[in-house]
């Protein structure tokens, strides 16, 4: 519903043209460089400084004009010089306020990399307190970059990253959108209808965090089209990696939700030694923005190469993620090193509801010598083959408390994994499934065991609750 809301806020959004202070820099032609470009533009604010703003009022008779899509294109030639000067506002929505057309549903400057020919679009380097909004951005190896320790509390909202205007078809970057080299603070998206960004069709990662602190991504709707109901992928929708901790994926409010589908591998990679400390919640992964429809990523979350302290989910309300609709596992943890992460809280291979499934291939899987990691209060219902598995030697002292596995959000009604529960194979030891009675699963209605453990030695149930079968050793 958010993307509909938007297309109704939209003229609102854009006639309100946010000028940032008593600078405002006017963009009147599609021309690469010269008088009244963009370029000239950013060149002109960083030699003055903000507080400024950059709006756009390019007639209808520029060449860069398309009347049937309602949009002006400037395609740059090289790249554009990045932004040094903090307190500036980027603000496409001004174009369709002083030059718009009955046929414009969302953004009306469309800036273009040529077939990936210039590095990026816009680039704030080690800038503060701005705003880039309302562009459609493709064909550029990054499409925006927030660079440096010193760009913090900027916001990038309401743009498409990788997709074109009408939101239907790729125009892809080879990244969306990056925060790298220590940018901390800052905020990709917002809470209201108009100020997710669409960051779908890029060529690698929609959304990339790499040794960036404390970001927060809210509200996007990342591997979609514009309807949120048909996947225009990203190979990654959002992949953290480096020395990055403590970056917010979603939130508990409903406003806060980013629905990460369609991808082609991951919907969340996080990836690496010094990522830690990040939480996903409140998102759709794997599904349509409804909650009642599969729009699959391959996997849903990844921890991987010694990720650890991490949190997908939450015990507060709303701050489950939903996890469902994964052509592979919904959540997976993988590889020596990657310890202590938590999944709590989700829904793992069901709809919203929680009373229907809409599977993912295995629900959460751990592997590959993975360590310590947390699995509790989930609901792991309606899978195609297993709830949670565990699999390979060192992947160990793992505890898996307090979910639901093969039933409704309730506890009540069966809604089967359709093979084991839970299944521990090929070494793992000194794992916990259950604990004391109150850190017990109520593991139940699955297609085959409800514990299957085959050559892994040493591990300790205790304090569930299992209803359709015993568990088999």
């Amino acid at each position: 519903m958010k993307r509909l809301i938007l297309l109704i806020v939209w003229r609102v959004f854009a006639s309100a043209v946010f000028a940032a202070g008593p600078t405002a820099f006017q963009v009147t032609t599609t021309r690469d460089s010269g008088q009244g470009s963009l370029r000239e533009a950013l060149d002109n604010v960083n030699r003055a400084g903000g507080p400024a703003s950059v709006v756009f009022s390019i007639p209808k008779t520029d060449p860069g004009f398309d009347a049937a899509a309602g949009t002006w294109t400037i395609t740059f030639l090289d790249t554009p010089p990045p932004l040094t000067a903090s307190h500036v506002v980027i603000d496409g929505g001004s174009q369709v306020t002083w030059r718009g057309t009955e046929s414009v549903k969302g953004p009306a400057v469309v800036l273009s990399g040529g077939g990936h020919k210039v590095e990026y679009a816009l680039c704030l380097l080690n800038v503060s307190h701005c705003t880039i909004r309302g562009l459609v951005i493709g064909d550029f190896v990054y499409g925006i970059q927030i660079y440096g320790m010193g760009s913090h509390h900027n916001v990038v909202a309401g743009n498409h990253l990788g997709i074109n205007a009408s939101g239907s078809e790729a125009f892809g970057n080879y990244n969306g959108v990056e925060l790298i080299s220590g940018a901390h603070d800052n905020i990709i998206g917002g809470a209201s209808p108009a100020d997710g960004n669409l960051i779908s069709g890029n060529e690698h990662i929609g959304l990339k965090i790499s040794d960036a602190h404390r970001n927060v991504v809210i509200g996007n709707w990342i591997g979609l089209d514009l309807s949120a109901s048909r996947a225009v992928p990203n190979y990654d929708g959002i992949c953290i990696e480096g020395r990055a901790s403590s970056n917010r994926i979603g939130g508990a409010a409903s406003g806060e939700r980013n629905v990460i589908s369609g991808n082609v591998a991951y919907g969340v990679d996080l990836f690496g030694w010094g990522v830690k400390g990040n939480v996903v919640a409140g998102n759709y992964i794997g599904t349509d923005h409804t909650g009642l429809r599969a729009v699959p990523n391959t996997y849903g979350v990844l921890f991987d190469d010694r990720a650890n302290g991490n949190t997908v989910g939450g015990s507060a309300e709303g701050e489950g993620n939903l996890i469902s609709g994964n052509t592979a596992f919904g959540a997976y943890c993988y590889n020596n090193g990657t310890r202590a992460n938590v999944i709590r809280g989700n829904l793992v291979g069901t709809d919203v509801t929680g009373r229907r499934a809409l599977p993912n291939e295995t629900g959460i899987h751990i592997d590959g010598g993975t360590v310590e990691n947390v699995i509790d209060s989930n609901v792991v219902s309606g899978n195609l083959v297993a709830g949670i598995t565990l699999f390979a030697v060192n992947t160990d002292r793992n505890r898996i408390t307090r979910n639901r596995i093969g039933t409704t959000l309730d506890g009540l009604g069966p809604l089967g994994n359709g093979a084991d529960g839970v299944r521990i194979a090929f070494g793992p030891r000194d794992n916990m499934i259950g604990g004391s009675e109150a850190e017990g699963n109520v593991i139940a209605h699955n297609g085959h065991q409800a514990i299957q453990i085959e050559s892994a030695p040493g591990n300790r149930i205790s304090g569930n609750t299992v209803t359709n079968r015993a568990a088999q050793y």
